[in-house]
Parts: structure tokens; C-alpha cells; sequence
């Protein structure tokens, strides 16, 4: 699983283009299709358009255009190269609007060019689905499945890899599961599957993701008690099965965690949870037995300030050698913050910080990575919003300089244009 929040300001940039629709996805629909009230709705989210009506369903395309300038588009800390920076990112969803079940397709094609550097450019298209069959009030069925065909940037690397180039991989996702309601007990049961097949050579330059390129299987299972109608207490069994090519990097991992997740209300939305996890495997790789936390929170701390709390931990693979090491496990950390103001009915703004440490269990390596930014959005009509965006980040190890590491900082802006209807 990657675990890095904003682990580039590219992916920054990236991840708020759509204007909040037709984004893909690797993870399952949420088993509601979204509050009307707009008191229960984040800053962000009230900018949604309405769409064209298809019979029962609704069309929502968006056209995102911007220009920018990226001072290190390698993420390395000698040679560094700045340059223009080009996006154009076309994306559709087709989403029901029926009173009971929720089908909805999506697909988007991004693109990203350099004016002088032709060999950082990047293309990434995708297209999924995602339902819901509600069988009776308290049961419903939902499922998704998707096909990416991405690219993993400089600095976007799960684990710092030395990524000079970006590097073009396959991926497949899928999942199916049930939520039943018992009174004021309930459950939820998913079956999910990723399959990632990674490019075999990296700016013409044979490179080896045989350790990550492979499946993983995962069954989730939660029991949950409602202590309010809008508030749960729950408690989380997970287990992961991971076959990779390179089969001194299969793995299994475990969780048993407890938390809270609250249902869209006026204050809060999303869940928090503590637990322990365990990842093992057969091969050389260090077990890494350790606590665990996840936070994905929105607090509407009044209704012109969205503030969201982010926070996850997981066990990653590096590949990296040195030493006669060949590879590590690697406990990822990461913590981020985010606030989304509405500062004048047409005029929001928007800042985060995310922070990511990856301690490396089979060396004595330890990776800390800062990002900041901020963006203004100007609400042109309802059609048209224009952005002005700039992130900065900052990666240091205490390995610099062996076998390939550097640190480095990287800045980017950008002033695009998103086109909805």
C-alpha cells in the first residue's frame, strides 16, 4: 500500500484537478452517495456543478489546464534541473440518480509535459466503476473495479528509490463486500485485490520492480455499534496476502485495530483508529511487529473552514542495497493537516502540510519528508474556476550521498484553469 500523503508537490497539483469529481480511485465507494445539506459538506465540496441529466443518470465532464514551473524535476540534490511545466487532465463520470442503488463509471486522461526536458514528460489514463445494490434497509452489496495505467514520478516513489525519470506502471484494482445493519450493531465485509506490473526500464536504463511487481489480496472485516446515530465505535480484523515476482519479497500482514468513524454530520466526518499490525515474510526482510494508526477526518469548524486531519501507518518494501543488504522492510509514518477556507463566496483558500518518516528495518536508514503548499481558487461562474497553487517539499536521510540517496528540496507552481459542467 502506499502510504506517502502528498509525497510531491506534483501529486499536489494532481490530486485537486478534477474539482472534486470524476477522480479515480483504488479504493472501494463509500456505502453513501453524499449529504445534500450543505451544512454537512466541506468547503470544497459545495463547488461541485450539477451535471447534464442522462435519463437517470448524471454526466459530469471537467477539462483541467495548467502552467507552471517545477525547480527540480529529477527530486535530486546534485544536477538539479528546473523547467516548465504543462498539464492537461480531460475527465468525465457518469453516476446514477436513482432513489435506492448508486452505479457510476469514470475515466480521465492526464498529461504532463516539459518545455526542455522532453524525458520527464508523463501520461497517465484511467477508467473504473463503482456500485451499490441496497437489498433492504439494513443491507446493502457494493463492489468497484479499475484499470490505471500511472507513472510514478521523481520523488513520488513509495520508498526513495533515486527516480531521475518517471517511471510508466500497469495497475488493477478490484473489491467486493457487504455492510449489514443488526439494530444499533452493524458490519462490513470486503474483499479487495491489486495487481501492479512496473516498466522494465527506467529513461531507456534497465531497472528491477520484480519486488513489488506482484498481487495482493486483503480481507477486511469490522463490526461497528452505534453510541449516536451519527457516531460509531468499531473494531477491525485485516489480513493481507502479497505475492510478488521477486519471491524473497512475499508477505503476509495482519491488523487488529479499534476506532471511532462518524457519518456525515454538522461537526465531523470520517474515522480515527489505533491498533497493532504485524508484516512477515518468508524471505531475508526484517518482520516488522509494531502499532499502528490511521486518521482520515474532516472537522467543520464553522461553515466557511473545512479542516482535514490525515494520518496513516504502514509497512512498505525498498529494493535498496548497500552494504551486501539486498532490500528492506520499511515502517512509513506519515501525518498531514489541511484547511480549506471560504473566504468570499467566489474566493477560497486552501494550505496543507503533510510530514513522512520511513525507518528501515533491515539498515540503519532513516528518510523525513516535509510538504507545504497553498492554493487560491476563484470561482470564475459556475462553469469555470481558475487556480493559483504552490507547493514545496524537503527530503533529507541520514544516508545522503551513499549508494544513490541525496537530499533535496523541490518547488513547484502552477496557475491553471478547471472547466466543469
Amino acid at each position: 500500500m502506499k502510504s506517502k500523503l502528498t509525497v510531491a508537490a506534483v501529486s499536489v497539483l494532481l490530486a485537486s484537478a478534477s474539482g472534486g469529481f470524476a477522480v479515480a480511485a483504488d479504493y472501494p465507494p463509500s456505502a453513501k452517495t453524499g449529504p445534500a445539506d450543505p451544512a454537512m459538506q466541506g468547503v470544497l465540496e459545495r463547488t461541485r456543478p450539477p451535471g447534464v441529466p442522462v435519463g437517470s443518470f448524471l454526466f459530469l465532464p471537467s477539462l483541467f489546464a495548467s502552467a507552471g514551473y517545477n525547480s527540480n524535476i529529477t527530486a535530486s540534490g546534485v544536477n538539479e534541473k528546473s523547467d516548465a511545466l504543462f498539464i492537461v487532465r480531460p475527465a468525465a463520470q457518469l453516476q446514477s440518480n436513482w432513489n435506492r442503488h448508486f452505479l457510476s463509471f469514470d475515466t480521465y486522461f492526464e498529461s504532463g509535459s516539459y518545455a526542455d526536458y522532453s524525458t520527464a514528460n508523463w501520461e497517465n489514463y484511467s477508467f473504473g466503476t463503482n456500485g451499490r445494490i441496497d437489498v433492504s434497509a439494513d443491507l446493502e452489496i457494493f463492489g468497484y473495479a479499475r484499470f490505471s495505467h500511472l507513472n510514478e514520478l521523481p520523488g513520488d516513489d513509495e520508498t526513495d528509490t533515486g527516480l531521475t525519470s518517471p517511471l510508466p506502471y500497469d495497475q488493477t484494482t478490484a473489491g467486493v463486500g457487504f455492510r449489514k445493519e443488526f439494530n444499533r450493531l452493524w458490519t462490513r465485509v470486503l474483499f479487495d485485490y491489486r495487481n501492479r506490473s512496473f516498466d522494465n526500464f527506467l529513461d531507456g536504463v534497465p531497472t528491477d520492480q520484480q519486488y513489488r511487481d506482484g498481487q495482493d489480496y486483503t480481507l477486511t472485516g469490522r463490526m461497528g455499534y452505534f453510541i449516536s446515530p451519527l457516531t460509531s465505535v468499531f473494531v477491525e480484523g485485516k489480513y493481507r496476502w502479497s505475492f510478488m515476482e521477486d519471491t524473497n519479497f512475499d508477505a503476509e500482514q495482519y491488523w487488529i485495530t479499534t476506532g471511532l468513524q462518524f457519518e456525515p454530520s454538522r461537526l465531523t466526518r470520517g474515522e480515527v483508529f489505533v491498533g497493532y499490525t504485524d508484516w512477515s515474510t518468508d524471505g531475508t526482510l526484517d518482520s516488522v511487529p509494531h502499532f499502528t494508526y490511521g486518521a482520515n477526518l474532516n472537522w467543520f469548524a464553522t461553515p466557511l473552514l473545512t479542516v482535514t486531519f490525515t494520518a496513516l501507518q504502514d509497512v512498505l518494501t525498498s529494493n535498496y542495497a548497500v552494504g551486501g543488504i539486498e532490500g528492506s522492510s520499511v515502517l512509513s509514518s506519515t501525518f498531514g493537516i489541511r484547511g480549506d477556507y471560504e473566504w468570499r463566496r467566489n474566493l477560497l483558500l486552501s494550505a496543507w502540510f503533510s510530514y513522512n518518516n520511513q525507518d528501515y528495518y533491515n539498515l540503519p536508514r532513516d528518510d523525513d519528508q516535509y510538504t507545504a503548499g497553498a492554493e487560491l481558487r476563484y470561482l470564475i461562474n459556475r462553469y469555470a474556476t481558475a487556480r493559483l497553487t504552490y507547493s514545496y517539499t524537503d527530503f533529507t536521510s541520514n544516508f545522503n550521498g551513499i549508494n544513490g540517496v541525496e537530499d533535496y528540496d523541490q518547488s513547484i507552481v502552477s496557475a491553471g484553469i478547471v472547466l466543469t459542467y
